[in-house]
């Protein structure tokens, strides 16, 4: 493997991660020029074939971390900034050790087809974020279907600016809760209303007060917005539906690792109480979660969710997506979630409301 770390072999694979991953940065900063996109991808794949295959583990090393370094930025929420740049190492190396392995077929023709297809199913903890064909939608190597139509109703789709240093805070979360109710309230004439992912930074469910006004307020119009439930000793993270003076939970399926549940089960309650003061996981739903408004049927989606393609093989033609963003700002990470959304979307043909947070 020593023959790898030679500062040459290093700089080519920067450049080609380059040019495979300026597409989302551009479009993140919105620059989105279909044959300009095509042209990177093409230069890309032409450096590769031009060069050593011995570049291919720094393609994975870089491209991994132009691509997913944001994921550590959550961590300055738990108070451990520290593991930031050991996280996206840490990354970064595992696909270096797997672009690696890919190069010991000593095949070229092995390497692109291992990015054009084969990424996209190497999914650590189910986190699947890191697939090149995100990024064909803005491309001329798509071929886009006919756009879903909109369901037949008027759908108010609410994106909230609260930063994540403060949406948690007990002093601001009144505040937060009066602001969500005022504008729930001044919305009329809609169908649907759709809050963001945690809108609502509580346990809902045991605040009889706040169900009680979105109970009244729902009476004009279907309410959507994101809570947390607390039954049993176990939270949840939750979608909350008030209709008719009456309100449903529906609860997340796919819960995002490390982020609201330890996938490691062996060591779940120690990393907990090392790195997240003892916090419990979240409780995720057996199964996706689909409703019933006014005739027509969505799937539920919170945040992670409406980026897997399990959800868009559910039978809903339509899908109510909430997100909150805040514990990755400032990064691409919103960018990418909406490729990937824009790509599955045309793929299943469904159309996807999304309320963000930031």
């Amino acid at each position: 493997m020593k023959c790898y770390f030679s500062t040459y072999y290093i700089k080519l694979g920067l450049i080609v991660a380059i040019f495979f991953s300026l597409e989302i940065y551009l479009i993140h900063f919105e620059i989105d020029n279909k044959l300009l996109n095509s042209v990177l991808l093409i230069v890309g794949f032409w450096l590769i074939y031009k060069n050593d295959i011995k570049i291919t583990p720094w393609i994975g090393f870089f491209m991994s971390i132009f691509w997913l370094w944001w994921i550590s930025l959550s961590f300055r929420y738990y108070n451990l900034s520290y593991l930031i740049p050991l996280i996206i190492l840490g990354i970064a190396i595992f696909y270096f050790i797997l672009f690696y392995i890919v190069s010991l077929f000593n095949s070229k023709i092995v390497v692109v087809l291992f990015i054009i297809f084969g990424i996209g199913y190497i999914r650590p903890f189910g986190f699947d974020w890191f697939d090149f064909k995100f990024l064909l939608p803005h491309t001329y190597f798509f071929l886009p279907n006919s756009p879903p139509k909109p369901a037949k109703l008027k759908i108010k789709v609410i994106n909230t600016h609260i930063s994540q240093n403060i949406k948690w805070q007990k002093s601001f979360i009144p505040i937060e809760i009066q602001n969500n109710l005022k504008i729930i309230k001044n919305l009329k004439n809609y169908d649907i209303v759709i809050l963001p992912e945690s809108v609502f930074p509580i346990a809902l469910n045991l605040s009889n007060d706040i169900l009680d006004k979105l109970k009244v307020l729902s009476k004009n119009k279907t309410i959507i917005v994101g809570a947390l439930e607390y039954k049993d000793r176990l939270f949840y993270n939750s979608t909350y539906v008030f209709e008719n003076g009456k309100y449903k939970v529906y609860n997340k399926h796919l819960l995002v690792p490390f982020g609201e549940y330890i996938p490691i089960h062996c060591c779940k309650n120690l990393l907990n109480r090392i790195f997240f003061n003892g916090a419990n996981d979240y409780t995720p739903a057996k199964n996706f979660a689909t409703y019933t408004i006014k005739g027509i049927e969505f799937s539920n989606a919170i945040c992670y969710e409406a980026t897997n393609y399990q959800l868009y093989k559910q039978t809903p033609k339509y899908i109510i997506a909430m997100s909150n963003n805040a514990w990755f700002k400032p990064s691409i990470e919103i960018t990418l979630q909406k490729m990937i959304i824009e790509y599955y979307s045309n793929i299943y043909q469904k159309y996807v409301y999304h309320s963000i947070n930031y």
